[in-house]
């Protein structure tokens, strides 16, 4: 099958951290035999050929070169609102990306375009489907919907899409209801080839006078949590901006990795971040906010817990059991890694696209 999976968010290169769950879930369809072409903005700084067994196509849509701002996560401030720049460069964005995407399209004439977001690149793919005939499949990552929900103009561009593609399919439930959409709920994968590095002896046969280490990962932004888990948590450790190998290495170090999420103070929701799914290949004892896209990973009190972000009691409390207790973070972290081995690997979660993609065109 040749899939062409548009995006405006990328790696620059395969260490970079920027999205790198984007590289797995192309890079997953590959490994099932699958032929995977990557479509997305120009940036001065991508390295197309770093990357193994997917073939990179970017397009040009503004001159000089410096003016490529859109897209690799710089369209948003705090994740709430729009930088003054992008309501400049969008009209060219749209333009040239239709324009690039379509002669694409005819060319490579792939079975299916996967626009990733819903915004701005769901918009581009659905004119591209309308007059090619290929068909279309969304998925809604997150603060994709937050905007179209923002604004009318982006509320009709959106309901064009949506009108336009075949499936929606999303990593947490919560965002397909907030869209007012139904659809297919598929978590992106994370790779465990690391955990072969993972130390042999329980984590509960640390000496006691071994320090927890305690920590949290992700971008600056409010919906992400960190002002409350420094508050709650002095010294807990916040993991960023790191290449995705050193972040990767770095998670093995830590005992509790929690991630507390939150619908912000502008009603942008984090549900099902990657940093979760990460620290749990890690094998990392994971603490998470209690919301629909975590429940379809994490079982409370078997391979991590849930608490409520709005119950600082019971957040302290799960903080606390895990700090006195090695032997249950060692159980809950082996749970966690097997729990991603078995179902969360780019790998499996390119098996359960391809069979979205296959039921689809078959009909």
């Amino acid at each position: 099958m040749k899939i062409l999976i548009l995006t405006q968010t990328f790696p620059l290169t395969p260490q970079d951290s920027t999205a790198h769950f984007m590289y797995d879930f192309a890079r997953g369809l590959a490994q099932i035999g699958e032929k995977v072409t990557v479509f997305l903005p120009y940036h001065p700084h991508l390295k197309p050929k770093l990357f193994q067994n997917v073939k990179i196509t970017s397009f040009k849509y503004i001159w000089p070169s410096p003016l490529h701002l859109l897209g690799f996560g710089r369209t948003l401030e705090n994740d709430q609102k729009l930088r003054w720049f992008v309501y400049l460069l969008a009209p060219f964005y749209f333009l040239f990306g239709t324009l690039a995407l379509f002669l694409l399209v005819r060319k490579e004439k792939p079975d299916i375009i996967n626009a990733h977001w819903i915004l701005p690149g769901g918009f581009i793919a659905a004119i591209v489907s309308r007059l090619t005939g290929v068909r279309l499949f969304i998925s809604l990552a997150g603060s994709d919907v937050y905007l179209a929900r923002r604004n009318i103009l982006f509320w009709q561009m959106a309901l064009f899409v949506k009108r336009q593609a075949t499936k929606l399919i999303s990593n947490s439930p919560q965002l397909l209801s907030d869209f007012g959409a139904r659809g297919e709920v598929i978590s992106y994968g994370v790779p465990v080839e690391l955990n072969k590095k993972l130390p042999q002896a329980p984590r509960h046969q640390k000496t006691k006078f071994k320090k927890v280490l305690v920590a949290t990962a992700g971008r600056p932004v409010e919906k992400k949590g960190f002002a409350l888990l420094q508050r709650l948590i002095p010294g807990i450790e916040i993991v960023s901006d790191l290449p995705v190998g050193d972040f990767r290495k770095k998670l093995l170090e830590v005992d509790i990795f929690i991630a507390l999420s939150l619908r912000d103070s502008k009603g942008n929701l984090d549900d099902s971040s990657l940093t979760v799914l990460e620290a749990m290949a890690a094998g990392c004892a994971v603490i998470a906010s209690d919301f629909p896209g975590y429940r379809r990973i994490i079982q409370n009190g078997r391979n991590g817990l849930l608490v409520s972000p709005d119950d600082e009691v019971s957040i302290n409390n799960a903080v606390k059991t895990l700090r006195r207790s090695g032997n249950l973070r060692y159980c809950l972290g082996r749970k966690a890694r097997q729990t991603i081995a078995a179902s969360f690997t780019p790998d499996k979660i390119a098996k359960k696209y391809r069979a979205i993609f296959s039921s689809s065109l078959s009909k």
